[in-house]
């Protein structure tokens, strides 16, 4: 129940990130270490859009009054890259995110979608981390726009417990 109310929450932080526009909250241009990006991607200013900010703050405060999810802290990072959203949820593979020491979460790992007549494409993947002391979720939205020739990459990273341990 607590892992399904944790997908819950970051299906719906994927679904306001690929519908949103916008925003405000820059990003980094750093990446963490343990987590590989795709060969041309570049950092960006990309800006987080609003709806997934107002989420993220909103989780925060709820994490706040339960004692089953404590977050003690999320960052956001920002890249492009000109690869499709395909090509870069291709990219995370279960194998290269195992490597680096992520898990899929709840069996997830990514998923991409396009409308063909637009050329509008996004996709989502996620991954889960436990080191024993601390677990970290780690959330890639991909995002391009009509006729855009890169795709956005939003990297939202989560590090707390989510067991209430």
């Amino acid at each position: 129940m607590k892992r399904k109310t944790v997908l819950i929450l970051v299906l719906v932080l994927a679904m306001a990130a690929l519908a949103a526009c916008g925003g405000g909250g820059k990003s980094s241009k750093s990446i963490w270490p343990d987590v590989p990006i795709p060969p041309d991607a570049k950092g960006s200013d990309v800006r987080l859009p609003l709806p997934l900010r107002l989420l993220i703050q909103t989780a925060m405060r709820a994490s706040a009054s339960s004692n089953d999810v404590d977050v003690d802290k999320f960052d956001f990072v920002g890249y492009t890259t000109t690869q499709t959203p395909q090509q870069v949820a291709d990219f995370y593979s279960t194998e290269r995110m195992g490597a680096a020491g992520w898990q899929t979460a709840e069996g997830l790992g990514c998923t991409t979608g396009m409308d063909e007549q637009s050329s509008v494409g996004g996709g989502f993947c996620m991954f889960t981390k436990d080191d024993g002391g601390q677990q970290s979720v780690l959330f890639i939205a991909l995002a391009n726009e009509d006729n855009a020739k890169e795709t956005n990459i939003f990297f939202v990273r989560f590090d707390g417990q989510f067991s209430g341990q």
